[in-house]
């Protein structure tokens, strides 16, 4: 796990991963890799964990309970939960089931692209600064492509699960390549046309398609070189000249 500190909460308000497009698209595969457009990285999701000690616990809970931006409930010696900074943060604090599951009894979860630097750095020094042993559970990126990435493919070095959702036009308007519950499940969707469905919002970019990787567990420490086996490619169908290799990388 990585410690939480005053430099990681600083590079977390950024908001921009510091992972290069040659990270998506450097393939080993014939084809045709990432389109043109520069994506527009962020982290969309963060969950950290910790422990509290008696002392900590008891600090954070006066706390919590006289402030103006925090909302308590769930509230007993042993645990509690609350939403933070107009409920764009989860708290929650269970020592009976800690000690039960053997975990860190802790958990903070939110969005960094909805919390200001302000916000972020108020987040570390009144809440995750009290928690001890504390460091990443989750973390999910998300890479906005300005390009039809419909008939392209998530490869990696390892087999994968896919499972891909087809449009009314009969293209590919999802797909998902690894399982929920592995440590690194990749989404590939039509951002535009997913924008229109849930809340009829026309883009105004001719393609808008959004890569979307969650890592888990252990995946999170090398977050920066999970790309490293990561091949997002478009088939050179040009250069199969054979039915069934078109129908083998089709398959892939």
């Amino acid at each position: 796990m990585k410690k939480i500190d005053e430099k990681l909460a600083a590079e977390i308000s950024l908001k921009k991963p510091a992972v290069s497009n040659s990270r998506l698209s450097n393939s080993r595969l014939s084809g045709q890799t990432l389109g043109k457009s520069q994506p527009a990285l962020s982290f969309d999701a963060m969950t950290i964990v910790g422990n509290l000690n008696k002392t900590n616990a008891k600090k954070l809970s006066d706390f919590m309970s006289v402030e103006p931006q925090i909302r308590l409930w769930d509230i007993l010696q042993t645990k509690f939960k609350a939403k933070a900074l107009q409920e764009k943060v989860y708290i929650e604090y269970d020592k009976v089931k800690a000690d039960t599951w053997d975990r860190r009894n802790m958990r903070v979860e939110f969005n960094p692209n909805k919390l200001t630097h302000e916000e972020m750095i108020w987040l570390k020094q009144n809440i995750i600064d009290y928690m001890e042993d504390d460091g990443f559970t989750r973390l999910d990126l998300a890479f906005d492509f300005e390009d039809d990435l419909s008939d392209y493919y998530a490869m990696t070095d390892k087999a994968v699960k896919k499972t891909v959702f087809y449009g009314r036009n009969g293209k590919p308007e999802t797909k998902y390549f690894g399982v929920r519950d592995s440590d690194r499940f990749i989404r590939i969707y039509n951002k535009k046309q997913e924008r229109k469905d849930n809340a009829d919002v026309e883009v105004v970019s001719e393609h808008l398609w959004r890569v979307e990787v969650e890592l888990k567990r252990d995946m999170v420490d090398y977050w920066n070189d999970c790309f490293n086996d990561l091949h997002i490619l478009k088939p050179a169908w040009a250069t199969l000249e054979k039915i069934n290799e078109q129908a083998m990388v089709y398959t892939l």
